[in-house]
């Protein structure tokens, strides 16, 4: 679909825009957090639609996004912010809220650097193994809550949201912050929809969303409802396409190009049906080789599939969501049998792994 290349980061803004000067172009699309920055100043110096100075500013620091919804009574976490600098040498903010989540103000997203801590030693100690994706330097200290977690696709076009879709997730056994398993349409998130819209519409007024998507991620806990966070883009990975397509039957980047080169979207749908989004487990050692995989791309229920993971190196740790091995996409005409179908699947599938050098038995 793209037509010309330019060789550039784009998360350093001057650059970008310096890069970008002789050629014409009706929208500007950023696609995961790293790109939030210069897409909507270069959108606002080109007068094209995206986001404000004060919606960017949410996008890109979790402190300024929560701070906008605590002042305008949203429901959240409770929260505190400090600093890398200040956390580690022991200047701690009034906080006795344990077990509590420690997460980068700005990070990139795929929940780099967020961790679990029960008290200010495991916080300092899980800091210093994880400090260098505190890009921006800032922290914030969330009340821990556990419950069922579930991601949010809004568009929104001059001001009007509009929720597209709605997903369960799952984490892996053991871990609070890394996804293994997603589903669409969610069925427990759409059980809370009436409640979910108004509140994630509520979130996007806020912080004065004008022309965009926003994703979010939102917790339920007794019928309780909590904004975790939000991200200016499209959900990652394959959310953009084709899982917003399959399970809604909206077709998501046209819609988004529609609102972002300044037309009216056209909200048709298509026929849906329900997807399952599992990864592998995690393993230890060092791969050797992985069995039963190499079919499953053929399997006619089979969206996608993939291994991140390599032959000869040791097997990822789940330090966070880009740590994992690899997943498959399955598709089927209910959430039952997609989830079903996923899991089967994904127990076909060998990793044969021998022990790391160094390590014990």
């Amino acid at each position: 679909m793209a037509d010309r290349f330019v060789h550039q980061n784009f998360s350093d803004v001057v650059a970008t825009a310096a890069a970008l000067a002789r050629l014409e172009f009706d929208g500007i699309i950023p696609l995961n957090d790293f790109a939030i920055h210069s897409a909507a100043r270069i959108a606002r110096d080109r007068t094209l639609p995206g986001w404000n100075e004060f919606a960017e500013r949410c996008f890109i620091s979790k402190v300024a996004m929560k701070r906008c919804w605590i002042e305008s009574g949203l429901p959240t976490p409770r929260c505190t912010f400090t600093t890398v600098a200040k956390l580690l040498a022991g200047e701690f903010p009034d906080w006795d809220i344990w077990p509590a989540v420690i997460k980068p103000a700005f990070s990139g997203g795929g929940s780099r650097g967020v961790f679990i801590a029960r008290d200010w030693d495991e916080a300092a100690a899980g800091l210093r193994q994880v400090e260098r994706t505190y890009l921006d330097g800032e922290i914030v200290i969330e009340e821990f809550i556990k419950g069922s977690e579930h991601t949010l696709e809004v568009l929104v076009c001059r001001g009007n949201p509009t929720l597209l879709s709605i997903s369960d997730k799952e984490n892996y056994a053991g871990s609070d912050t890394v996804v293994q398993k997603l589903f669409f349409p969610g069925p427990v998130g759409h059980s809370y929809r009436k409640k979910l819209e108004p509140l994630v519409f509520a979130a996007c007024r806020s912080m004065q969303l004008t022309d965009g998507t926003a994703h979010f991620e939102v917790l339920i806990r007794n019928g309780e409802l909590f904004l975790l966070e939000v991200g200016g883009r499209p959900g990652g990975g394959l959310n953009l396409q084709p899982i917003c397509e399959i399970s809604t039957g909206y077709d998501y980047p046209a819609l988004l190009a529609t609102v972002l080169s300044g037309g009216s979207p056209d909200f048709e749908r298509k026929r849906a049906e329900h997807l399952a989004w599992h990864y592998f487990p995690r393993g230890d050692g060092i791969l050797r080789a992985v069995e039963g995989f190499a079919s499953i791309k053929d399997e006619p229920d089979v969206v996608d599939a993939e291994l991140y993971e390599e032959i000869g190196k040791p097997r990822f740790d789940l330090r966070n969501d880009l740590a994992r091995p690899g997943y498959v996409l399955v598709r089927s005409s209910s959430i039952e049998r997609a989830r079903e179908r996923a899991a089967k699947l994904v127990a076909g599938v060998r990793f044969v792994t021998t022990e790391a050098v160094g390590s014990s038995s």
